[in-house]
């Protein structure tokens, strides 16, 4: 099971070195796709201090995988931290491990955070989100029981 983990953690690094290397000399998650991460007019300070570069992307996404405690389940992000996709990515590679707590906090994180990506600048970022919101409800269904 950990090594499914890992093996999905290094598939994510190799799409973010990719998705690197197709732009230059900034970083996308998503080509094409204003506000991920795209030039530097678009993107705000605090999204270069979220995740600035695959290498860091993909090391932030392995700390959350990796973190046997995960305490940063559930904690609110502001719009640019889930631009990236890193903390979204973290919850679909977790999402069979996470307990029926943690999948409670993950959706409601998820679906509070939901509103705050407006506009075209965070449409990747929202589709992802409804997507893994979807995966982890799916997962919350089969295996928890109602309180």
């Amino acid at each position: 099971m950990l090594l499914r983990v890992l093996l999905r953690v290094a598939s994510f690094a190799a799409l973010l070195t990719m998705s690197a290397c197709g732009t230059g000399s900034s970083f996308s998650l998503l080509p094409g796709l204003p506000g991920l991460g795209g030039s530097e007019s678009e993107a705000s300070p605090e999204a270069d201090n979220t995740c600035p570069t695959p290498e860091k992307c993909a090391t932030q996404l392995r700390m959350l995988v990796t973190d046997p405690v995960r305490n940063w389940v559930g904690q609110p992000q502001s719009a640019e931290a889930y631009a990236n996709g890193t903390r979204l990515f973290a919850y679909r590679a977790l999402k069979k491990k996470l307990t029926c707590e943690e999948l409670h906090r993950a959706l409601a994180e998820t679906e509070t955070a939901g509103p705050s990506l407006q506009g075209a600048r965070y449409e990747g970022a929202r589709k992802l989100m409804t997507d893994v919101r979807r995966e982890l409800g799916a997962e919350r269904t089969k295996r928890c029981r109602k309180a």
